[in-house]
């Protein structure tokens, strides 16, 4: 997306130095406007990008997670002395 400012339709001014440093202001806000314009729509393209990850990334804690307790399910039908305490495998003691 960008804008396009009418700056050449000045013909009213006739005094040529500030009708050309118009112009030229004009000019440079037009620049800086497309540059934002621009600019923007990288930010969004990126936040797209920022959130696909995060749920890759979510998905992925996910399984292991899933994973994590399946282990400790199948260790302990083994009577392998481990839990799931506060969210970190320990060991208990052998009856707990």
């Amino acid at each position: 997306m960008s804008i396009k400012l009418f700056t050449n339709e000045l013909s009213a001014v006739y005094d040529a130095p500030l009708r050309q440093m118009l112009i030229s202001n004009f000019e440079i806000t037009q620049d800086t406007f497309n540059d934002i314009l621009d600019n923007q729509v990288t930010i969004e393209h990126r936040q797209i990008d920022i959130k696909e990850a995060q749920t890759t990334i979510e998905s992925k804690i996910r399984v292991q997670d899933e994973n994590m307790h399946e282990l400790i399910n199948i260790l302990s039908d083994y009577d392998v002395p481990i839990a799931i305490v506060d969210g970190k495998v320990t060991r208990t003691e052998e009856g707990e």
